[in-house]
C-alpha cells in the first residue's frame, strides 16, 4: 500500500511554517507552490562549508513535495519531466546537476509514503564552498525561470 501525505491543518515537522524555509531555496519552493500542482513540505538550500556538515549528506539542495489535492500524480510527473528536460536543454549538467525522482519511505510493514524530490547537486564535489553556493543559487534562479514558463495544462 502506498500512502501519500495529506494536507495538514497547520505547520508540522514535515510541513514547517513558511518563515522556516531557508532563504536560498525559498524562490524555488514559492515557484513550485505557485503552480497549484504541488504542495512542498520539506526543503534544504544546501550546506557546503565544512562546519555545516553533519552525519547526513547536506552537500546538495532539494525540495520535496506531493501533488496538491485533486491533482493527479501523472500531472506532477509531467511537470517534473518538463522542468528536468528544459533545465538540461537550457543549462546542461554542469555546474549543477538537477535530478527529480519519487521517494518511497516505509511507514510500517504494509505502507509506504510517496513523495517527489527535485534535487540540485554540484557536479564537482571539489569546488570550493563559495563556488558551490553561487552555482546552486544560480540554478535555483534558472529553475524558477523554467517553472514560470511552464505550460499550465
Amino acid at each position: 500500500m502506498v500512502q501519500k501525505l495529506t494536507e495538514s491543518g497547520g505547520p508540522t515537522l514535515n510541513n514547517p511554517p513558511m518563515e522556516d524555509i531557508e532563504p536560498h531555496i525559498r524562490p524555488l519552493v514559492d515557484a513550485l507552490n505557485a503552480t497549484g500542482l504541488v504542495r512542498t513540505f520539506s526543503s534544504c538550500e544546501g550546506h557546503y562549508e565544512p562546519h555545516e556538515q553533519k552525519m547526513a549528506d547536506r552537500t546538495h539542495a532539494y525540495v520535496r513535495f506531493i501533488p496538491s489535492p485533486n491533482v493527479p500524480t501523472k500531472r506532477v510527473e509531467k511537470l517534473m519531466t518538463y522542468l528536468l528536460t528544459r533545465f538540461k536543454t537550457r543549462h546542461g549538467l554542469i555546474p549543477i546537476n538537477v535530478t527529480g525522482y519519487k521517494l518511497y519511505t516505509p511507514i510500517d510493514e504494509e505502507t509506504t509514503e510517496e513523495t517527489f524530490v527535485l534535487e540540485l547537486r554540484p557536479f564537482n564535489r571539489f569546488d570550493l564552498p563559495d563556488r558551490k553556493r553561487a552555482d546552486t543559487d544560480r540554478a535555483v534562479e534558472q529553475l524558477v525561470s523554467v517553472i514560470v514558463s511552464a505550460p499550465t495544462n
